[in-house]
């Protein structure tokens, strides 16, 4: 009789409360520190290039995701972490999109 109630003491250890709400595991929380930033936009002003990262206004030099960005191209950045360096590019949704040709002057009543 001993035995059972241990042997059911046991295999109880594997069971879970289905009333207590799900508990984060660590394997998924390290998955988000390691994912790389995502590049949103590419803005160029002469020989000055910034980017939208995570976000974020950045331009080369400034520190996002724990690394550095290294330089910002016209499809997107050179980012270093850790030594190693990655190239991350816009989405082919956001490469293609294309500012609109200039409209009809305006008069001052917004009335063209």
């Amino acid at each position: 009789m001993i035995g059972i109630l241990v042997a059911s003491l046991a295999g109880a250890e594997g069971l879970r409360d289905p009333t207590r709400p799900p508990q984060p595991r660590a394997a998924a929380r390290a998955v988000v520190r390691n994912q790389m930033p995502a590049v949103s936009a590419i803005f160029t002003r002469g020989t000055d290039r910034k980017a939208i990262v995570d976000g974020r206004l950045v331009k080369a030099g400034d520190a996002i995701g724990g690394g550095r960005i290294e330089a910002v191209s016209a499809d997107g950045i050179r980012w270093v972490r850790k030594g190693i360096a990655h190239e991350l590019r816009m989405n082919a949704a956001a490469a293609n999109f294309k500012k609109p040709a200039a409209g009809a002057p305006r008069v001052a009543n917004g009335v063209p």
